[in-house]
């Protein structure tokens, strides 16, 4: 099964199965989201939980698509506030994040970093599938772009990602290949590797 054809067929389901925490209603209040839901806990210390029901085989697939729903779902928070309430408004997705006086969003690389250092996800066929993934997400943002918000580029949106602090984490080799194949993808004349971690759009 191709990761297009499991995120429009089977991903939604299986977003269904994660652990999901209530938000106060006076944080859905600031947020103007009458819907806010979250998952995952500080550093996803549910992480166990949140990926019993998937079968081991298909946890990479639903990794990378969690991964790509809440990448896009911060990145646009915080970088294009203006269409923020509108790809809520279309998604809804619950966010991955930590309560305590507030509403904190965990990093979302952690989806793939957690994980591995957790033995939960299968890493020689996540690190196959990368490839694939990085193709489909890129699509993926390009095609919403240009349906939703034609006056943002797919590479205002990914400099936007590659310049936030969250691609400062480190650890696993599942993390290390997104973050490659994601610059190789954008940038492949300069497919060699570099010895700064700065992958910002030239």
């Amino acid at each position: 099964m191709t990761l297009k054809r499991y995120f429009s067929k089977d991903f939604q389901q299986d977003l269904g199965t994660l652990k999901l925490m209530n938000v106060p209603q006076v944080l859905k209040d600031i947020f103007h989201d009458k819907d806010l839901l979250c998952f995952g806990g500080k550093d996803w210390q549910h992480v166990a939980q949140d990926l019993e029901p998937i079968a081991v085989h298909h946890r990479p697939r639903f990794v990378l698509s969690l991964l790509a729903v809440v990448l896009t779902d911060q990145c646009m928070q915080t970088y294009f506030k203006s269409s923020y309430a509108q790809w809520r408004a279309q998604t809804n997705y619950p966010k991955f994040a930590w309560m305590r006086f507030g509403l904190y969003n965990e990093n979302p690389l952690k989806l793939l970093s957690v994980p591995e250092r957790s033995g939960l996800l299968p890493v020689a066929q996540t690190l196959a599938l990368m490839p694939e993934f990085v193709d489909f997400y890129v699509a993926l943002m390009s095609d919403y772009l240009a349906k939703n918000m034609p006056h943002t580029t797919p590479e205002q949106f990914f400099q936007s990602v590659f310049k936030d602090s969250i691609m400062q984490l480190e650890g696993g080799l599942v993390l290390a290949a997104f973050k490659q194949s994601l610059r190789e993808a954008l940038h492949p004349q300069a497919s060699a590797p570099r010895q700064t971690t700065d992958w910002a759009f030239a």
